[in-house]
């Protein structure tokens, strides 16, 4: 790391600094890297521009620094760096097939579960959130070097299930899908809500028709049940195709119901809850700053944190594993502090290694979304519109292309303008869904970042072959600039592997392709000549490169062609 050479060259001035102390100038006029002496000046007495000044000139630059020379800029030590020195490793770096994978890092087994659909419909473009950042986070640790396990936890024991059962029962029992299942079996969900209103006993039969399937094991209930389950998740499995999504196994709650039981019992003897007068076990919390919680219901049936406790025991068992970490929305932020607490109480030690990645809802304009009322905006649906959308633009923007190819390219357009409004929103920031921002072409979109990759191999493409060159004897500032945020690509995925955060890595991208745009409208590449010629195709050839692996990382494809 250059910070490393800055920290190093102050410390032989006699300050004691450290990298995280240094900051990034105001414009790039004023140098590479700062470092503000007001901390210093204050324990000194002196001014911070006299400080500043007495730094820089004690400073000594060796001759085989990447450091150029130190400047007093007010009151920092302003560094500037040798870029025609630094040219030849950032670009060579930045070709490698795998550029921004960590070197000095332990490697470990982490494993991510993501999307969690319930198998009662079809996922609508709320569940595209925890979907698309579980895949963009999967992709980016194991960039790292992590082993990742990526998983699906499906809440098939829940009474959201044995209301489509019971529906199922009254009103298509014997019928098999028609289309695709998921969306097929959602008729007959929106229908026992419809009829509910009038008729209160149908939640009733749902509650009883839960308890046969959990408690009693009925077999004839637990047929049509693991049948409904499969169903949609044949219908989940398409849209996964759709959008290029694997996972490595998929878990159900119904088969860690009664391993979570036996941990209740657990915190039941060891006096970590208790059981109330009509039966229901409750966690005791409250004394850890936690709401109490019930973890077993008075009629013997569990929850969703009964399961998660079965399950989570078994993941750190079977796989060996580090870190488990579980992308799930802001709604389910109590019901995790309280299963680790849990996981604390019953001496696991791994309970440390357990993470919650929070985020905001994706809503309508006009306002939340509800599958139960068919009142929902469908990911299958969003999908189509898109495509159809982006294959207009792709027509009319290149007419020559055959159907099939037009169409190839409108899909990766339009999955990944989705997939990139998604992730370059902070998690804890709220999405309001908007067609018409995610397929632009300019601003802050999943098409205007392939485009700048588009932009590389289209010059690539008209320069035939050349002779790689990683250094000139001047660099122009515009090259600068994109060297410079090439070189950051590591720190930024260390920094989003770190925080658990992939909108990290979609800024950069943005900056980068911005950064590239207005290095390619300023400076001469096909039209330079010689070795100049070759080191801004070799530029070119690493920006590709860098925007190519980044926009993977969150899942985008990156065309050669749109």
């Amino acid at each position: 790391m250059l910070e490393e050479e800055v920290v190093k060259a102050l410390k032989q001035a006699d300050v004691e600094a450290f990298v995280s102390e240094l900051e990034a100038p105001a414009e790039a006029k004023y140098g590479d890297v700062a470092y503000p002496c007001f901390k210093l000046a204050r324990q000194t007495g002196k001014s911070p521009n006299e400080l500043a000044k007495e730094i820089t000139e004690k400073i000594r630059i060796p001759e085989k620094s990447s450091l150029a020379s130190a400047e007093v800029v007010g009151g920092y030590v302003n560094f500037f760096f040798d870029w025609e020195k630094l040219a030849g490793k950032v670009l060579q770096d930045a070709l490698e097939k795998h550029y921004g994978r960590a070197e000095k890092i332990k490697k470990e087994k982490i494993m991510v579960e993501f999307s969690q659909p319930n198998p009662v419909h079809p996922m609508h473009v709320g569940h595209a959130r925890t979907t698309f950042l579980g895949e963009s986070l999967s992709n980016i640790l194991e960039l790292q070097g992590h082993k990742v396990f990526r998983t699906n936890y499906m809440n098939d024991v829940g009474l959201q299930v044995a209301k489509l059962v019971t529906a199922y029962n009254l009103w298509g029992k014997g019928k098999e899908p028609k289309g695709k299942p998921d969306f097929w079996l959602w008729q007959y969900y929106v229908k026992f809500h419809e009829e509910s209103k009038s008729n209160p006993e149908l939640e009733q039969q749902a509650h009883e028709n839960l308890k046969k399937f959990e408690l009693e094991k009925d077999k004839a209930i637990s047929k049509i049940w693991k049948q409904i389950t499969k169903w949609c998740i044949q219908g989940f499995e398409e849209t996964y195709k759709k959008v290029g999504i694997k996972f490595d196994e998929y878990f159900f709650e119904s088969e860690f119901r009664d391993d979570g039981k036996k941990l209740v019992d657990k915190l039941l003897k060891n006096n970590f809850a208790h059981k109330t007068d009509d039966g229901a076990i409750v966690a005791d919390l409250e004394k850890f700053g936690i709401p109490s919680t019930v973890i077993l219901r008075s009629d013997g049936t569990g929850l969703y944190i009964t399961s998660d406790l079965g399950l989570t025991a078994h993941k750190f068992s079977k796989y060996k594993l580090n870190k488990s970490i579980w992308v799930v929305s802001s709604q389910q932020n109590l019901n995790f502090k309280q299963l680790f607490k849990l996981l604390e109480l019953l001496g696991y030690s791994w309970y440390k290694n357990c993470f919650h990645v929070s985020f905001e809802h994706v809503v309508l304009p006009e306002g939340k979304m509800s599958s139960r009322e068919g009142r929902a905006v469908m990911l299958d649906e969003v999908i189509e519109a898109l495509t159809k959308s982006a294959l207009k633009e792709v027509k009319k923007r290149d007419k020559k292309l055959s159907e099939e190819k037009a169409k190839e390219i409108a899909e990766k357009i339009a999955i990944g303008a989705l997939k990139y409004s998604v992730v370059r929103i902070e998690p804890n920031d709220q999405i309001v869904f908007d067609w018409n921002q995610m397929l632009s072409f300019t601003g802050n979109t999943g098409p205007y970042l392939q485009y700048a990759h588009t932009r590389c191999a289209g010059i690539l493409e008209r320069s035939g072959n050349f002779l790689q060159e990683f250094s000139v004897d001047k660099i122009s500032s515009e090259e600068k600039n994109l060297l410079k945020q090439i070189m950051m690509f590591p720190n930024v995925i260390s920094q989003s592997a770190k925080e658990m955060k992939p909108h990290i890595v979609c800024n950069y991208l943005y900056e980068l392709a911005t950064i590239f745009n207005n290095f390619y409208e300023s400076v001469p590449v096909l039209k330079s000549e010689g070795s100049m010629k070759n080191f801004r195709l070799t530029l070119v050839q690493a920006t590709k490169n860098v925007l190519r692996i980044g926009l993977n990382l969150i899942g985008v494809e990156a065309p050669d062609k749109m």
